[in-house]
């Protein structure tokens, strides 16, 4: 590269750093400086880097963007982790951020070759298929514009953007309190990579929030992707199918632009598999061109994927290892891209080996209850599971049936290896997600994560190519041909309608998921957390619920008792002690006693009550909602002088604790309501409705009803012996008879009525969940010989069908992701199926006199 040029473009970078130092930007928008900082630390660095190694993207130099950025984040990774090495705080990286963003285009000056044109050698150019990919990356920054990150409860925002917000204030790119003040080696996170500090520099030196960086960067970074699934489709089959990737990537990732996975892009296990296919590009290229340059490329995005997520190496290595048995099958062993495969990734292994023998040996020690029972199984035959395949609907949508449908074509045009890595891609996900023996091998290592391997899986080229084979059989002579691929266009615009009419809804009315978002998002609590970060000591440790606490750490410098769910870091061997010794102190009705022992264990200083909740949140094991705020803060301030109220207005407070006067107050329980003995000689209603608990009695305020009218349900539960701590849940579901031309074996009893459903416009079934007493009296504290009173408000649909219906009562201890049986996806008696206990009159809803 000429040294003129090279000059300008490190003056440039000089001239953007030093004016972000200066403040010359100060009043500029947060995301003007927030892409400036982006510029300096990540890309241009890659930039450099790219043009030094003399490579690009086999689409051409305007693809060049989606190579720099995992190369750019492994520079500023490896920065970042020599500071920790040497016990210097990150955060002095960022007044000479522009000096070390100068060095990789000191290499580019020194290194670059003459021709890189001819490394490799370039793809026809299609000044249309140009046009189709940066269209499709300009909706995408638009999209992520309008939206941004979500932050909402069933995120995981909160939790990456408070651990952001503890690496600016110490320096330390991988901080064990995060969340808890005294975690030690529980608090430290095996998930987090060098991302995490990244965004924490790129906040700094842009001078913005940790929560205006981490919703902004999908602006920056959501282009990226697309870029990225072109340069792959590129290689397929040139321009035509890299702008179709771009557009499928677009349009189905994580489902739809309806779901908030495009947006999450900042995400690091969705920017570590993005770079991920990166790695899979350049090493195609590798194979296709054998180069030094190439090669090292290879290594340069690897280590920007491991950097950013270590799961990068199970995605590889699955990815490698299938792609190096297919070219075995193909070619047989003296194959000589079998040879160059191997070689180049013994190469790139070589290099993320000392960074992951390090985060491995110094952070993994799993001992999180939560995340180590098995979840997410479906139960194939006896002792057989497999993951659930519904993750392929949760993640993919409809449009993951064009993999398996695709098979045949790929094994038809392997001969090309990057059609041959589809293929055998697709092949090795199906057997580590779907083969009971893989499973059973697998799950107990890596536990709920096993499901993330459905993010391996690259649909949006696989949908690329499907489009592109399509074309070819129209415009083939043969009528057979032409037949098959108008089947398979009508069947591709069948699977992809859905995603397309997602995309134009919510680019049309954006606000609509705006406001959806911002009823269970951190901002909706923005006075009372300014209150707290700004007026309570360093080192407050806030006992609050799990929904409050997860916002905490995000909106404050404060240190909480517990989190969210699943939430905490895999090695807390005390995530579910928190979250029930939260709700034991908080409990309206608990002792002092324990609520003493809690404080103590935890190392309380402050209690917040939220009753800001419109809705319940709905977690796994205990929910605030308006009446347990309105008893809890009753309960505190009857005891005044050891809580004293430091904040409050009328639906959130603040309180702090007098621990002397606390120790004085008596250890009476204030009496519970809606709890009675039982009886003698009296029977349960229902026997053993779940989990050795009787139904007691079960009562409906009403039982003829209408479209839109809310029911109340009242229960009356009693344990037989003493119940395990966890997630419970009491599902009531409520059946009506499908129409006599809709029946069908038992076993294609739930198939079937969900295309009668789609069919008539009009349901047969619904259910709604609830955690017995919000979780508030959980079910691990009941006792045998006491009867528990719970309630259950539920809303009737507007689409039910009229007629009679059946109301069924179910009761099961169960994980954050059920598992279910086979069965369970085709009969009506089902996971969810319960106890016959009532019946209800649904009728139609008169529009003139709103009635029957």
């Amino acid at each position: 590269m000429s040294a003129r040029r090279t000059g300008v473009i490190m003056s440039l970078i000089v001239l953007l750093a030093a004016s972000l130092q200066l403040g010359l930007w100060v009043t500029a928008h947060d995301l003007v400086r927030l892409t400036l900082a982006f510029l300096v630390i990540v890309l241009l660095p890659g930039l450099g880097w790219l043009v030094a190694l003399g490579t690009r993207p086999a689409g051409g130099s305007g693809l060049a963007p989606a190579w720099a950025l995992p190369i750019g984040v492994a520079w500023a990774g490896l920065l970042v982790w020599g500071c920790h090495l040497t016990g210097i705080p990150f955060t002095r990286l960022i007044v000479i951020s522009g000096g070390l963003a100068v060095l990789p285009w000191v290499a580019a000056w020194r290194l670059a070759p003459r021709e890189p044109q001819l490394v490799p050698t370039p793809e026809p150019k299609s000044i249309g298929a140009s046009i189709a990919i940066a269209l499709a990356a300009i909706v995408a920054a638009l999209h992520s514009a309008l939206l941004g990150t979500p932050l909402t409860l069933n995120s995981d925002s909160p939790d990456h953007i408070g651990t952001i917000r503890r690496m600016l204030e110490s320096g330390n790119a991988f901080p064990t309190d995060a969340f808890f003040r005294d975690a030690g080696a529980a608090g430290a996170d095996p998930r987090k990579g060098l991302w995490h500090p990244v965004v924490a520099w790129i906040a700094g030196t842009a001078g913005v929030d940790p929560v205006v960086a981490w919703r902004g960067l999908p602006m920056l970074l959501s282009p990226l992707f697309v870029l990225n699934a072109a340069a792959l489709g590129a290689l397929l089959r040139g321009p035509r199918t890299a702008a179709f990737a771009a557009w499928a990537l677009l349009l189905t990732y994580g489902g739809s632009l309806a779901s908030p996975y495009l947006r999450e892009s900042v995400f690091s296990t969705k920017l570590a598999d993005q770079f991920a296919f990166a790695v899979i590009a350049a090493l195609l290229m590798d194979l296709a061109r054998p180069s030094a340059r190439i090669r090292m490329t290879v290594v340069a995005l690897l280590l920007g994927a491991v950097l950013t997520h270590v799961f990068a190496v199970i995605h590889l290595g699955v990815v490698g290892g299938a792609l190096a048995l297919g070219l075995v099958i193909r070619d047989g062993w003296r194959s000589i891209e079998l040879k160059r495969l191997a070689s180049t990734a013994s190469l790139a292994v070589l290099a993320v080996v000392p960074f992951l023998a390090w985060r491995m040996l110094g952070a993994y020690a799993p001992g999180n209850i939560i995340h180590l029972e098995p979840q997410g199984l479906l139960e194939v035959g006896r002792g057989l599971r497999t993951v659930s395949p519904g993750v392929l609907w949760d993640w993919m949508g409809l449009a993951w049936l064009v993999l398996p449908a695709s098979v045949l074509a790929m094994w038809r045009h392997a001969w090309k290896t990057p059609v041959l890595l589809l293929l055998t891609t697709t092949v090795a996900v199906i057997v580590l997600l779907f083969f009971p023996p893989v499973v059973m091998v697998l799950q107990p290592k890596l536990g709920y994560l096993l499901m993330r391997f459905v993010w391996i899986l690259p649909l949006s080229v696989a949908l690329a190519f499907a489009l592109d084979v399509t074309l070819l059989r129209l415009n083939a002579r043969s009528w057979w041909s032409r037949t098959i691929g108008v089947l398979t266009l009508a069947g591709l615009a069948v699977v992809l309608r859905a995603p397309i009419e997602d995309a134009v809804l919510v680019m049309l009315d954006p606000e609509r998921w705006r406001a959806q978002e911002r009823a269970v998002s951190g901002p909706a609590w923005t006075d009372a957390m300014g209150w707290m970060d700004r007026n309570l000591p360093e080192g407050t440790v806030i006992l609050s619920d799990p929904a409050t606490s997860y916002l905490v750490p995000m909106m404050t410098r404060h240190h909480v008792a517990t989190l969210l769910d699943q939430h905490s870091s895999p090695n807390d061997p005390h995530a579910l002690d928190r979250i029930l010794d939260a709700r034991d102190a908080l409990d309206p009705h608990g002792s002092w006693s324990r609520a003493r022992e809690v404080f103590t264990r935890w190392g309380v200083t402050t209690i917040a009550l939220n009753g800001r909740f419109a809705v319940s949140p709905g977690l796994d094991y205990w929910s605030p909602d308006a009446a347990w705020f309105r008893a809890a803060s009753a309960r505190l301030d009857r005891e005044s002088a050891a809580f004293p109220r430091l904040w409050a207005c009328p639906d959130f407070v603040v309180y702090g604790i007098d621990r002397a006067v606390l120790d004085t107050l008596s250890t009476a329980v204030e009496p519970r309501p809606g709890l009675r003995s039982l009886e003698p000689g009296e029977s349960a209603r229902v026997p053993r409705v779940g989990e050795d608990v009787d139904l007691v009695s079960f009562s409906l305020s009403r039982r003829h009803l209408t479209p839109g009218d809310t029911l109340l349900a009242r229960f009356e539960w009693h344990v037989r012996s003493p119940r395990p701590v966890g997630q419970y849940d009491l599902f009531a579901r409520f059946d009506r008879a499908v129409p006599a031309d809709g029946r069908s074996h038992p076993l294609l009893a739930k198939p079937m009525r969900k295309l009668i459903e789609r069919r008539n416009g009009e349901r047969y079934r619904f259910r709604f969940d609830h955690t017995p007493t919000g979780g508030s009296f959980g079910v691990d504290r009941w006792l045998p010989g006491t009867v528990v009173s719970d309630s259950l408000a539920i809303v009737i649909p507007f689409d039910v069908a009229p007629g009679a219906w059946q109301v069924q009562v179910r009761l099961r201890r169960q994980p954050h992701y059920p598992n279910y049986r086979l069965r369970d996806y085709f009969a009506d008696r089902d996971y969810y199926s319960g106890v016959p206990v009532d019946s209800i009159w649904i009728g139609r809803r008169d529009p003139e006199r709103g009635g029957e």
